[in-house]
């Protein structure tokens, strides 16, 4: 029975620890760390300039404003692709359904298109020169700056490499000022190594005029180098070189998510969001945006017993909270 009892107890054990091993965490001088500045994405609440709108409605449709119907019917067309979210119109594309008009049109194009020329000005404690990357993201046309993976959601093939802005613990200044004199902006704050998603809760929104001052407590989360050997099931973690597929050699949990939903959005409506710029498979035009609308709450929920993918935090991870938040309207 003792003998019994034994192989038991250890087989017991075998299976808790491939299931859920436990992994010893390390201390390290807090006094001695240097830190990665947070990735700061931008979005303009105003995503259209109206004299290119009025451009490409002539160009595409050779209609003016002269033909007032024609006319409010394009530009409300326009506006929902500049001004596309997961959580708020994806479900109006069914207007634009079955419209022969529309086909051909590539959707990302016409946002870049209308897109205003405004430019942020920036002050960095590094004085350093801040080069804003265009991104399209699940929440439409944004601008990006300090970000590894902002490279999955460019407009554009051109990599930009930049060295990611770095802070000391000791530094009493290290900061980023930005400065939109015309325009609204609704701000996220990220990590560097991840990108802002449907999910993804905006740190604020500016308009002209006023100040948002927000501080942020950084909290780093490192995984011992001899875990990689487990399997990501047991470790529940992913390492940046264990790729989502051939078009995304990366990881991480935004980009997990918004790789799910396109293999969701394919297999729904044979076809992916014009804004998801990297993933396999065609891309939609409106009619396959009229589906993805149909299917939204799936897409946005990602339900285990559909999506067939699990998104796990990553292994190096890092993660910056608000800690304090002040706004001053003038």
């Amino acid at each position: 029975m003792a003998f019994t009892g034994a192989i038991y107890c250890a087989i017991s054990q075998l299976a808790r620890y491939n299931s859920e091993p436990v992994v010893v965490s390390l201390q390290r001088d807090y006094r001695s760390w240097s830190f990665t500045f947070p990735a700061v994405t931008a979005c303009f609440l105003e995503r259209r300039d109206q004299e290119k709108m009025k451009a490409v409605i002539q160009r595409f449709w050779n209609v003016t404003e002269d033909d007032q119907e024609k006319f409010q019917y394009y530009q409300e067309f326009v506006e929902l692709i500049t001004d596309i979210s997961f959580r708020e119109n994806l479900q109006n594309f069914w207007k634009y359904q079955d419209d022969d008009s529309l086909k051909g049109i590539d959707l990302l194009q016409l946002a870049i298109d209308v897109h205003p020329d405004v430019a942020l000005n920036v002050t960095l404690s590094h004085h350093v020169e801040v080069q804003w990357i265009p991104v399209m993201t699940e929440e439409g046309l944004c601008v990006t700056f300090n970000s590894e993976y902002a490279q999955f959601q460019q407009t554009t093939d051109v990599r930009r490499r930049h060295k990611l802005m770095m802070c000391h613990y000791h530094s009493e200044f290290c900061f980023v000022r930005i400065d939109a004199l015309t325009q609204g902006v609704r701000y996220f704050i990220h990590s560097p190594y991840d990108i802002a998603t449907a999910i993804s809760n905006p740190t604020g929104e500016i308009y002209p005029g006023d100040e948002l001052n927000t501080d942020f407590k950084m909290v780093e989360i490192v995984a011992a180098d001899r875990i990689k050997s487990l399997r990501p099931e047991q470790r529940r973690c992913k390492y940046p070189d264990e790729w989502l597929a051939d078009s995304i050699k990366a990881y991480s949990f935004g980009l997990c998510q918004m790789h799910c939903r396109t293999k969701m959005a394919i297999m729904f409506c044979g076809c992916r969001p014009y804004f998801h710029t990297k993933g396999d498979g065609d891309v939609c035009d409106s009619d396959g945006m009229a589906c993805i609308g149909r299917n939204v709450e799936i897409l946005v929920n990602l339900p285990k017993n559909l999506a067939k993918c699990t998104c796990i935090p990553q292994c190096a991870e890092l993660n910056y909270y608000s800690h304090t938040k002040k706004i001053l309207v003038r």
